[in-house]
């Protein structure tokens, strides 16, 4: 039977697991609400840069799919990829505690390595990780890692992602690179989560592919441009890139502080009735032992 002593031990280490718990519940709280700031205005920026973009195709290339595509690699597959590798992207945390966040974009991992395709070429896939638990995974599996710069959340800043970028457009025109397919999480319906696995180059987005005649007649101020239309794209498409990326990345980091918000809300109200039952036993034990003492007493009187 345990002992008086040992039940109060084990209260005191659940009320520090409670302030633990409950610290790092609200510290995900003031992360996630900063998280979802940057998002509104980087998707206000992301979304202007997509604009003039589309704007930009539309005006200056009437004839879109025949003039354009071909000539630009950016938005086309190139189809002789025998010997040309594949890069995946995946965006993890750099520490634990958030529940199933980082299982479920490893299990995503395992599933497209699992297919016919991607199995029978293993040695063409490329992975790179934003996040140490990526980073962790991926070397544990032996995967085949693009480069060995890593990038943590703390160094995840505007001119590293830029770097990252410029590196994975020069080898994607070099053609090293056949395409580029981002994972990550993004939130949904405020709590939940989902994993997405999309194509990052070549650039296939709805909202800037789909142009149909009405696009066309859409727009009547064409761009005056003072550089040339080489320059401007080779100004516009990295910075789209990588506000792209930012973004993607930005919607993994409110997934999870999310998630282990979530998480240690209810590790926090685990440890609150783990408290409860320890603190009923120790009564008991309590009352026991004043019980005990109480029929000591009385026999000892009764000998007397």
């Amino acid at each position: 039977m345990i002992n008086q002593k040992e039940i109060k031990k084990r209260i005191q280490s659940m009320n520090s697991l409670i302030k633990t718990t409950d610290a790092m519940k609200m510290i995900s709280v003031v992360k996630l609400r900063k998280c979802k700031t940057q998002k509104i205005h980087i998707n206000m920026y992301f979304n202007e840069i997509k604009n003039i973009l589309k704007n930009f195709i539309i005006t200056k290339c009437q004839n879109y799919k025949l003039h354009f595509l071909k000539n630009k690699k950016y938005f086309l597959f190139d189809h002789n990829n025998k010997n040309k590798k594949t890069l995946f992207i995946i965006i993890t945390s750099d520490r634990g505690l958030c529940g199933s966040f980082n299982y479920s974009i490893f299990n995503k991992i395992n599933t497209i390595i699992d297919t016919k395709f991607y199995k029978e070429n293993k040695e063409k896939c490329l992975f790179f990780s934003i996040g140490k638990k990526g980073i962790d995974f991926l070397l544990k599996k032996q995967y085949h890692l693009y480069h060995h710069t890593k990038l943590y959340s703390n160094n995840c800043n505007n001119h590293n992602i830029l770097y990252l970028i410029q590196k994975l457009i020069k080898d994607f025109i070099n053609n090293q690179i056949y395409a580029i397919y981002i994972i990550y999480n993004k939130i949904q319906k405020h709590i939940f989560y989902k994993t997405n696995y999309e194509l990052f180059l070549p650039i296939i987005d709805s909202d800037i592919l789909q142009i149909n005649e009405k696009n066309l007649f859409s727009i009547k101020n064409d761009f005056i441009l003072e550089c040339s239309t080489k320059k401007f794209l080779n100004y516009l498409i990295p910075n789209f890139l990588k506000f792209k990326l930012l973004t993607r990345i930005l919607d993994s980091y409110t997934s999870e502080h999310t998630s282990r918000m979530i998480s240690m809300h209810k590790a926090t109200e685990n440890a609150y009735k783990i408290k409860e039952d320890l603190i009923l036993n120790y009564n008991k034990e309590r009352q026991t032992a004043i019980t005990k003492e109480i029929l000591e007493i009385i026999s000892g009187i009764d000998t007397f």
